[in-house]
């Protein structure tokens, strides 16, 4: 389907603005503000920022090189060869390798010229200056990521509220093969939502301490991986006893754990009264027994770090998570 993104918008508008502005104060080459323009829009503010100070620098750097290549060699072909031969390696030790396109459009200007002077300098530097300025006011807009950031949570925790009940049917009807589909669908979601919590930091130019959604992201791609070491460890059990179905009912009632508002502390203290209880009862008597009790308890020491997980991070970002 035919779609014009903000950025293209940005980027049409910029660049038409940036060489109306060049044209207007008299620059020469005056269309060259609008390709830099072009170049320096980017998807983050951070990255905008970074790109512009980098083609900056790689701008001045090459006026510096024609000062000194096109005064010894001269504006030929010889001199354009040996400046890129050692322009291009510098670029890249100081790595501002973004700015070679860019550079080269002012190598080219004053190639064409065949002189440096310090008005032709000045005109340069403007071109530059304004391109670049211009992209950095366009890209003070960015689209608010606020909304779909929050739909992917609330998928991730729908996704591990079923994982939960799947892994109560399996501990009350055992089964060799537990794969399940959603494991693959959750770690999908958390992969899209990682992308855009990483886009909504880089939207902010002073880096954030309190990163709070790309945490949240973090925390369940680690309990993601506890669970499939527990899913892994439900297909030792053979038959179900009286332990597998108290277990089973505490995965039931975990889903309530998965709001973000609440702490997850009642479930640990939960989670610690089931092993008690466990440790009282009396020891197996057949071989299946055994192995049933034995990855219970694994599936115990599992779920204690998987809500350890939850209930530190739910402590670091209480405030916030009070407001929403």
């Amino acid at each position: 389907m035919f779609r014009i993104g903000s950025r293209v918008v940005k980027t049409s508008l910029g660049s038409a603005v940036a060489i109306f502005i060049a044209q207007t104060i008299g620059l020469n080459f005056y269309a060259s503000a609008g390709i830099l323009t072009i170049l320096c829009i980017q998807p983050t503010k951070r990255r905008s920022i970074e790109t512009a100070l980098r083609r900056f620098a790689a701008c001045v750097l090459i006026i510096l090189f024609c000062l000194v290549i096109f005064h010894l060699i001269g504006y030929n072909p010889v001199g354009i060869g040996l400046l890129l031969l050692f322009f291009i390696p510098s670029l890249v030790y100081f790595n501002l390798q973004e700015g070679v396109i860019s550079s080269a459009v002012i190598m080219l200007h004053l190639y064409s010229l065949e002189k440096m002077t310090f008005k032709i300098i000045l005109n340069e530097i403007s071109i530059i200056l304004v391109g670049i300025g211009i992209a950095l006011i366009c890209n003070l807009y960015m689209p608010n990521l606020e909304g779909r950031i929050k739909t992917y949570k609330e998928k991730i925790d729908a996704k591990f509220c079923y994982i939960f009940e799947k892994i109560s049917h399996f501990l009350i009807v055992p089964t060799k093969n537990c794969y399940l589909v959603e494991y693959d669908e959750t770690v999908q979601l958390l992969e899209e939502a990682k992308k855009i919590a990483k886009l909504d930091i880089d939207n902010h130019y002073v880096k954030s301490s309190d990163d709070e959604d790309y945490a949240y992201v973090l925390m369940r791609e680690r309990q993601l991986f506890v669970l499939k070491r527990v899913i892994e460890t439900l297909s030792v059990i053979k038959v179900s006893n009286g332990q597998s179905t108290i277990l089973a009912n505490f995965f039931k009632d975990l889903c309530y754990s998965v709001n973000p508002k609440v702490s997850g502390v009642i479930s640990l203290h939960q989670l610690e009264e089931i092993y008690n209880m466990f440790r009282s009862m009396p020891l197996p008597q057949t071989s299946d027994d055994f192995e049933t009790r034995a990855a219970i308890l694994t599936i115990i020491y599992e779920m204690e770090s998987f809500l350890v997980m939850e209930s530190k991070y739910k402590e670091k970002y209480s405030n916030r998570l009070k407001k929403e």
